[in-house]
């Protein structure tokens, strides 16, 4: 997928943050008791061998939620994404450094036309749990399915699926070829487009229709036909997801017997629960940091950050806040953001400022100029007053600025239970403040925020994370009628700067699209938020299993501690 919402501990909504704060009040010794129950007979036992316990969004640094669904067609997010990752093995495997690892993927190689239009996909033996082998005509029925979905499909448009596809013919049981109806690049092509042809089981799901997908997305009895590393072994909406070993996995092997995924809703409860025992690794909150560092038999690990950004994703759909279509305005809200200041004081310089939709962490997608740390906008008050000036906004009696009889004015909304996100956004009111321009702060769910994405006159502008594909070509969010183009923007240059990255090799077209949306700011680019993870001492595998990009793969994870030994062979087993 090209790309896709997050929350996270930060005013990147989907952010974090680092200043110490008190345990929120919910979290008190009723919850304590709570999570404690979560492990029977932790105290006795610190270490519960063969079993992980892991709140969604580790390795993303976002706050922790609730699973929702497992059927990524119908309902995505990151979280979804993580659960529904262990249960099928996905065609392509994009490791760190942003390119094909064929040694984890299902596919073996891929043959690329001299023109760039046909791509041909041989696939490895591999086998569903019920026994049956997997095939192309599986991939193939994904393809039908995404092409049945049309619109509804969340990443439709990403990588050009399926609307670029020409033809697609299957050669074989392991073999299948695509073409496309125009050249491509073949890069993005690849890790954004063919990535999305995870196969599914026709046997299993051909028997249903969109409706009762849907109405199954969350019954595990609908997920037992799989080929993942891992099997669910309960799934109890609200509390937490239980995995154990899929038998039947062809890849590596799991070495623990259960990976449970605890839904929490503050970043106080994943600390309370690495203090605890209940959690076995988490994101450190940045606004908990010290008290991160305080926590016994615990280790804190730094690892490549989400990749993404953050945004103040801005609506251009409602009149109410019209002044948003202004590049000025546009411009002024980024040169008025000290994200500086953000980064040393909340996120401890994990991190670096961030202008533009291609993450600077891992630099290699960056332009030149973005490389060098030239930008067209960065933090600049002065001249955020003289572009306000210019646009026509004076500055009235209170110190918020005013043009024909209406303030410079609008609300952003932010997911709640990230403290970092809400302090980030307080400093961004007060950056903007001094520059003459309000804005208030409401906070709602995760779920909520995104619900209201697609109801235009109920928000004004909005606050996340955003997670990209291994290629950072974001047509889905900033091409006009893009299908994550919830917000309005229409331009025309960029839908020709997008259309080219697709279809120019190399990366030179990128570069263009990367500087020009850096000029143009169609939502407030923000830095993204570092990650640092806490694991509890013994454990081991913690970075091959999470991954920047959203991907988990905890078979790798094992517990080294000399009690735990006696016990891994049985306890892995299922």
């Amino acid at each position: 997928m090209t790309g896709h919402p997050n929350s996270a501990d930060t005013a990147h909504a989907l952010p974090r943050n680092r200043i110490l704060r008190r345990l929120p009040a919910a979290v008190g010794l009723a919850a304590l008791a709570a999570l404690a129950t979560a492990r029977p007979g932790f105290a006795a036992a610190p270490l519960a061998c063969g079993t992980v316990i892991v709140p969604p969004g580790v390795g993303l640094g976002t706050p922790p939620a609730s699973v929702t669904s497992l059927n990524t067609f119908v309902l995505s997010s990151a979280y979804n994404q993580e659960a529904a990752g262990l249960l099928y093995y996905g065609l392509l495997w994009v490791n760190r450094d942003h390119k094909i690892d064929f040694s984890r993927s299902l596919a073996t190689k891929i043959g690329v036309s001299k023109d760039d239009t046909t791509f041909t996909v041989s696939m490895k033996p591999w086998t569903w749990s019920d026994g049956r082998p997997v095939t192309t005509k599986d991939v193939q029925f994904t393809y039908d399915l995404i092409k049945k979905l049309g619109t509804a499909y969340i990443p439709y448009g990403s990588g050009g699926i399926p609307m670029l596809i020409k033809h697609f013919r299957v050669l074989g049981p392991e073999q299948f070829q695509i073409v496309l109806k125009h050249p491509v690049n073949p890069n993005w092509f690849e890790i954004t487009g063919l990535s999305q042809f995870i196969p599914y089981p026709a046997h299993s799901w051909g028997k249903y229709t969109v409706n009762q997908m849907w109405r199954r997305q969350s019954d595990p009895s609908f997920f037992k036909v799989i080929d993942g590393p891992y099997r669910i072994v309960s799934f109890k909406m609200g509390r937490h997801i239980t995995f154990g070993p899929n038998p039947t996995y062809q890849g590596h092997k799991s070495r623990i017997r259960r990976f449970i995924m605890k839904f929490l809703h503050s970043s106080g409860a994943e600390i309370l629960g690495m203090r605890t025992g209940t959690l076995d690794v988490s994101n450190l909150p940045f606004s908990l940091w010290q008290a991160g560092h305080r926590l016994k038999n615990v280790r804190m690990m730094e690892v490549t950050p989400n990749f993404g950004f953050q945004m103040i994703q801005l609506n251009y759909k409602n009149p109410s806040v019209s002044f948003f279509r202004d590049l000025r305005v546009r411009q002024a809200i980024a040169d008025a953001i000290n994200q500086e200041q953000a980064i040393r004081v909340l996120y401890h310089n994990t991190v670096k400022p961030q202008y533009g939709p291609v993450p600077v962490d891992p630099p290699t997608f960056l332009s030149p100029s973005a490389r060098a740390g030239k930008y067209p906008v960065g933090y600049d008050p002065a001249k955020a007053r003289q572009l306000l000036d210019a646009a026509g906004w004076k500055v009235g009696p209170d110190g918020i600025r005013e043009k024909n009889g209406r303030k410079l004015e609008f609300t952003n909304v932010i997911p709640s239970g990230g403290a970092t996100a809400t302090l980030w956004t307080e400093l961004w009111q007060q950056n903007l403040r001094a520059v003459g321009i309000q804005m208030d702060i409401r906070q709602v769910t995760f779920n909520q925020l995104i619900a209201m994405t697609y109801k235009p006159l109920e928000w004004q502008a909005m606050s996340y994370g955003w997670s990209l594909g291994s290629y950072p070509s974001d047509g889905p969010q900033f091409r006009s009628n893009g299908n994550y183009n919830q917000m309005g923007y229409d331009d025309p240059k960029m839908d020709r700067l997008l259309a080219a990255v697709t279809t120019t090799p190399g990366n030179q077209a990128l570069y263009k699209y990367e500087d020009y949306a850096s000029e143009q700011q169609p939502v407030i680019f923000q830095n993204n938020t570092g990650v640092v993870l806490l694991a509890r001492d013994g454990l081991r595998g913690i970075r091959k299993t999470f991954s920047p990009t959203g991907s988990w793969s905890p078979q790798y994870l094992h517990w080294t501690t000399p009690h735990c030994g006696a016990q891994l062979a049985a306890n892995t087993k299922p």
